[in-house]
């Protein structure tokens, strides 16, 4: 197995029972990636149910895999605490955005709100209707701490819920007492303050109390003690005018935050796809100019010291000396080879972590070598905690492959010499190369190909960017184009060596001169999916999309999910008189399946 190790940098948050730190995962082929590290406090790490509701987030957000929530990568042991490996996004989270235009005297624009929240309501909706994997059972997962503190938004424009830490899941190795309430009061639905049962429904009630304080600049709920606030919201009492405090609220925008605050189940939207379709409705019929990267651009703007500093702590991050080979503590997984950690010198402030991963290990005795204080009884802290046994002691069934193993390196190496390489394994490296444009969805060519693969109805041809290249550290010059029907290309050149890091700033591509571009929003009363011009965008209805070529005839492709028949029509803009247009696809209608209707 490959190795991967992690390093500590600066502490970037810290709460009442958790920690989070900048980290940096370092792996073979001189791999490095920011990660963040969320990290038990110590004296919590003895607390049996909070370790076991720490382990329980990491189950659950392993599964989900989604552009809307922060993906969880690791659960380790971090100097005698339990910590999870997560993905940094680099930005802040809802709360500190709001609290910082509140300093500066200032709003987030109505569509700014609306999008976050639409997109939140979007993962949200992933997570509730997420199932497993083998048996295809829904996982019943309901997020039960939506807050402004647990959605993040980075510099760039995305929106991602986290911390699932007290999320319920059907298979959950621990669950919540009768009559226990978790969570932030002032953030609950009035069923979930009464302790009741709850479904998905709770999540999206919490959701449109966000919606409510991101456009009135004004807490909802929150009482002076937790016993007012408690009655406030089991009560739904909603004294406040959301149009006293903002005037750019209208009648319709009001009665759809009004539905999600609705007091009685029933009276919500019954899904939070249904919350994030109603508000995407609105924003792109009221803003149909909006691009998800203004809301990247006020963040650095409101947050720009926040930003150079993010910005300097990871470069330190990365490039501060990584851990050397000279001390190599080791463990075994059963029928693995063994993996070796390197705990060798750090600088100071960089701490290495020894990552856990599989269902069962045994440790090698060599960790007394460690620099690690105490490593014996952390490490039986770790085992105890995940259940793991020393293994047994067997005889190695593979003497007899150690002749032909030689060989076949002795082959490798009269390879490797005769090809030139720089080492033995130098053909297995790769390098990587973040490539993130405007507009996202765009065609990319590697050296003159495009570098797309199959999907299962068409063959893709965009890609949608962010998008990671990974190319053979052959020390060769390679040359990526970037190219989108009515905009100007793009290209760059530059040699895949890994001793050499390349990077590239996020491309725009200029419109062409005379270019007419047009924005459709797509709409179905089934649930469908939908693939516009072979992954120029795809995904699941209402979808909405920006900067389409006015003078070409784009093609849709649409099947009902999860088993429906693949159908297509055909979107001609140049016939139709507007910038902005609806398209409404009904795969049960016995006449016209799409019909186009300009805003």
């Amino acid at each position: 197995m490959a190795k991967t190790a992690y390093v500590l940098g600066s502490r970037i948050a810290q709460g009442g029972m958790a920690e989070i730190y900048l980290g940096k995962a370092v792996g073979e082929d001189d791999f490095k990636r920011i990660v963040a590290i969320k990290r038990i406090l110590p004296h919590y790490s003895n607390d049996k149910e909070f370790v076991q509701m720490f382990r329980d987030e990491a189950h659950i957000c392993k599964r989900l895999q989604h552009a809307n929530i922060v993906q969880v990568y690791d659960f380790c042991d971090v100097e005698g605490s339990f910590a999870l490996i997560m993905e940094h996004v680099d930005g802040a989270d809802f709360r500190t955005l709001l609290s910082a235009c509140e300093g500066a005297s200032r709003r987030m624009s109505v569509p700014m709100v609306l999008y976050v929240v639409a997109c939140a309501a979007r993962g949200l909706h992933y997570a509730h209707t997420k199932t497993d994997d083998i048996t295809h059972q829904p996982l019943g997962i309901i997020h039960r701490d939506i807050s402004p503190q647990n959605i993040l938004i980075s510099y760039e424009g995305e929106v991602k819920i986290t911390d699932f830490g007290i999320a319920s899941a059907e298979d959950k190795v621990t669950e919540t007492r009768p009559g226990v309430v978790k969570g932030k009061y002032s953030y609950m639905s009035p069923e979930q303050v009464a302790a009741k049962h709850l479904d998905g429904r709770s999540d999206i009630f919490a959701l449109a109390i966000v919606l409510w304080e991101a456009l009135a600049m004004k807490r909802l709920f929150a009482g002076k003690t937790e016993v007012e606030t408690i009655r406030r919201v089991q009560n739904c009492e909603i004294t406040s005018n959301l149009r006293d405090y903002n005037s750019e609220v209208d009648d319709e925008l009001y009665q759809i935050v009004m539905r999600g605050l609705a007091k009685e189940t029933k009276a919500r939207y019954q899904t939070a796809a249904d919350f994030e379709k109603t508000l995407f409705r609105y924003l792109h019929s009221h803003y149909p100019e909006f691009l998800s990267s203004e809301l990247g651009d006020f963040l650095k703007q409101i947050l720009a010291k926040k930003w150079d500093e993010s910005r300097e702590a990871q470069r330190k991050t990365l490039t501060s000396t990584d851990l050397n080979t000279k001390k190599q503590p080791v463990f075994k997984r059963p029928g693995s080879s063994l993996s070796e950690i390197d705990f060798g010198n750090s600088q100071e402030g960089q701490k290495p972590i020894m990552p856990v991963t599989g269902s069962r290990s045994s440790l090698n005795p060599s960790l007394k070598t460690s620099p690690i204080k105490k490593p014996r009884s952390n490490l039986k802290k770790l085992n105890s905690a995940l259940h793991l046994k020393p293994a047994k002691k067997k005889a190695s069934p593979f003497k007899k492959l150690v002749a032909p193993t030689i060989l076949i390196g002795i082959i490798v190496a009269a390879l490797s010499v005769h090809l030139g390489q720089k080492d033995l394994f130098s053909f297995l490296k790769t390098v990587e190369i973040s490539v993130k444009t405007e507009p996202s969805a765009v065609i990319i060519y590697l050296d003159g190909r495009n570098i797309q693969a199959v999907l299962e109805d068409s063959q893709r041809v965009y890609t949608l960017t962010p998008y990671t290249l990974k190319i053979p550290a052959d020390d060769k010059q390679h040359r990526v184009e970037i190219r989108r029907p009515g905009f100007g290309s793009k290209f760059f050149s530059f040699e895949a060596d890994p001793e050499k890091p390349f990077s590239i700033p996020p491309i725009r591509l200029p419109l062409k001169p005379g270019a007419k571009m047009v924005s459709l929003t797509i709409e179905s009363p089934s649930d469908i999916e939908v693939n516009i011009d072979n992954g120029l965008a795809y995904g699941r209805v209402p979808l909405h999309v920006e900067s389409l070529f006015a003078n070409t005839n784009h093609t849709i492709v649409f099947r009902e999910v999860p088993t429906g028949k693949p159908l297509r029509c055909v979107f001609s803009p140049s016939k139709l008189r507007g910038r902005s247009f609806r398209l409404v696809i009904n795969p049960k209608s016995s006449g016209q399946k799409c019909r186009t209707i300009p805003r």
